[in-house]
């Protein structure tokens, strides 16, 4: 069996729909990804056009010790929702790194097609 790099950097790039549920980038099995950028630049539309990103969560975080921190699976977390990107500009939808566990998603989705452009640089790590 092959056993997969250490660290691989990534760009991943996607003109977003309006489409909810659209994955932009999944970490595969046996990877753990940081998101280190996010930006997204509104390059089709001469208005000011809206973004929502979300870390969605495909399986269930279990409790803790103590009994805390379960999460239930199929869970998404906005951390923007309907931001506006002005025309001819770009904007960065998130302020930190995202760690991004085996099989978990990030989605994008604008209020328009075609108009809006996500740009995401990923550190892929292989999981012990």
């Amino acid at each position: 069996m092959a056993q997969l790099p250490l660290n691989v950097f990534k760009t991943k790039t996607a003109v977003l729909t309006t489409s909810t549920s659209t994955e932009v980038y999944t970490a595969p099995i046996g990877v753990t990804a940081i998101i280190l950028m996010a930006q997204v630049s509104n390059f089709g539309s001469t208005t000011t056009q809206s973004v929502s990103f979300i870390h969605h969560r495909n399986r269930p975080v279990l409790q803790d010790a103590q009994g805390k921190g379960y999460q239930a699976a199929n869970t998404d977390s906005y951390l923007v929702k309907n931001f506006g990107i002005p025309e001819n500009d770009a904007g960065t939808v998130a302020t930190g790194k995202i760690i991004v566990e085996s099989l978990d998603s990030i989605r994008a989705y604008a209020d328009r097609e075609g108009c809006l452009q996500l740009v995401l640089s990923i550190l892929e790590t292989a999981n012990s």
